[in-house]
């Protein structure tokens, strides 16, 4: 029995999440239907990140064990199988104990915002036409990297044994009329990204001040984060492991 990595990126708008749940058509769903189809056989996948409905993702991973043979022509099978909206990039063969979710050591997301009306963002970015500064954005992101536990953000219908996050990177670009946040970690919680941009907003509007925003981060009190900012907005740029990844050929 082998183990192989599957690497993806999808346009999450028209599916209920990552995870597999029901009345509900989900990436890992469609994947694990794509991969039946293809081998005439049940395959089960474990995945990295748990994306939720409408987020979007550059770059994701799932593990499978088979013993059936594996090639590079099994990609273009499976992206002629799958919905527009799932693209496989490429498999992998890995260490049979190698972990798709716990062997991760960083992962990066992105936040996307535009601030002029865009047909062609509907749905990718958040329309957010409100005068920011983005210096005071900067400095609430800055913070970020002197907390570990992030308590306050994590939605409480999830079970986890810890809150901690150690954040590598938080900073808000502008390149035009578009404003990005990006952040790496080792780990996220979940709504995490979210309530951290909606409630970094409030700074760059002046809507809260630096020492509430940390004193919000100190609270653990996640009813007084800002979780409304719509999924759409956000991706899962990458994610990290060990050099032991063999491509198929």
């Amino acid at each position: 029995m082998a183990r192989y990595f599957i690497e993806v990126c999808y346009d999450g708008a028209s599916f209920g999440g990552f995870q597999i749940q029901n009345n509900h058509i989900t990436i890992q769903g469609e994947l694990e239907k794509a991969l039946a189809t293809l081998f005439r056989t049940p395959i089960t996948l474990t995945g990295a990140s748990r994306t939720d409905a409408g987020v979007h993702a550059l770059q994701n991973y799932l593990h499978f064990d088979t013993e059936l043979p594996i090639s590079a022509k099994h990609i273009y099978n499976l992206n002629s199988i799958l919905p527009n909206a799932i693209v496989v990039r490429g498999i992998y063969i890995v260490p049979v104990d190698a972990h798709s979710r716990f062997d991760a050591t960083k992962r990066s997301y992105i936040y996307r915002l535009h601030t002029i009306k865009d047909p062609f963002l509907e749905g990718r970015s958040w329309f957010y036409p409100f005068p920011v500064d983005l210096s005071l954005l900067q400095a609430a992101a800055d913070t970020l990297l002197t907390y570990t536990d992030f308590e306050s953000f994590s939605k409480k219908n999830t079970s986890v044994n810890t809150f901690d996050c150690t954040i590598t990177k938080a900073a808000w670009v502008q390149a035009g009329e578009n404003v990005s946040f990006h952040i790496h970690s080792n780990r996220f919680l979940r709504g995490m990204i979210r309530g951290l941009v909606g409630t970094m907003l409030q700074v760059g509007r002046g809507q809260l001040s630096l020492e509430q925003w940390h004193d919000i981060i100190r609270s653990k009190n996640e009813q007084k984060v800002d979780f409304s900012t719509p999924a759409y907005g956000l991706y899962l740029e990458a994610i990290k492991y060990p050099d032991y990844f063999q491509k198929i050929i």
